[in-house]
């Protein structure tokens, strides 16, 4: 087991790794993301069809998803087939990685201006009586080997069903053992309040992609006094 120290190292470590692949390959990362739109008239009628009345559901959620399992397939290796975890899970020489990709309508700020929306499966973060995720601090490697759990969200920002994308977020959730440095200050609650299955952390990201807004990336998310 690391202790805190370690642990927020090893956090910061990759996510600098990812960050760093994420600012090389921007371009052709957009691309991808943007391809749905070469054959818009092919799918966007009947994926209306499918939204909610009154609701205007994003059109690159699936599809963001294909991108970056493509994107980190040659980065981080060597997917894991756990049914618990995030969109994209990885294991690496010491860690497990999981990484939720998000996505957020420009017309609807309430959903990327100042918190994400995380649920049990993709986090280890315990909030006592109020939320318990169903990740663990660390995995167990038979026979007596762990590898922490390390958890990031990717969070994409665009315009309906238009080649427009305003900003791509990389945040990082502490590892639950980090709770005692972190508290529940970085959990908000939504609309409805506190929930056992999902919960909203807040956005302090170490640093941002690309963005059309401003936010202090001097403020470490992750940094231990």
């Amino acid at each position: 087991m690391l202790n805190d120290f370690e642990l927020e190292k090893i956090e910061r470590q990759y996510f600098d790794l990812i960050l760093l692949h994420l600012k090389q390959d921007l371009n052709t990362l957009i691309d991808g993301l943007n391809s749905r739109i070469k054959i818009l008239h092919d799918w966007y009628d009947n994926f209306i069809k499918t939204a909610r009345k009154g609701y205007k559901a994003s059109d690159l959620d699936i599809g963001a998803e294909r991108i970056f399992h493509h994107f980190f397939a040659s980065i981080l290796r060597f997917p894991n087939s756990s049914p618990l975890g995030s969109d994209l899970m990885f294991e690496l020489p010491d860690t497990f990685i999981h990484i939720e990709v998000k996505t957020a309508l420009l017309d609807n700020p309430a959903d990327y201006k100042g918190k994400i929306n995380i649920a049990i499966n993709q986090t280890s973060y315990v909030v006592s009586k109020i939320f318990t995720p169903n990740l663990p601090k660390y995995y167990k490697i038979f026979p007596k080997k762990e590898k922490p759990c390390l958890t990031y969200i990717i969070q994409i920002v665009h315009e309906h069903a238009k080649p427009n994308i305003k900003a791509l977020k990389l945040v990082c959730v502490p590892n639950g053992q980090l709770y005692t440095h972190y508290g529940k200050d970085i959990f908000k609650s939504g609309k409805g309040g506190m929930s056992k299955e999902k919960i909203f952390v807040i956005i302090i990201p170490l640093s941002l992609i690309l963005s059309f807004c401003q936010i202090d990336t001097t403020k470490r998310y992750l940094g231990l006094n």
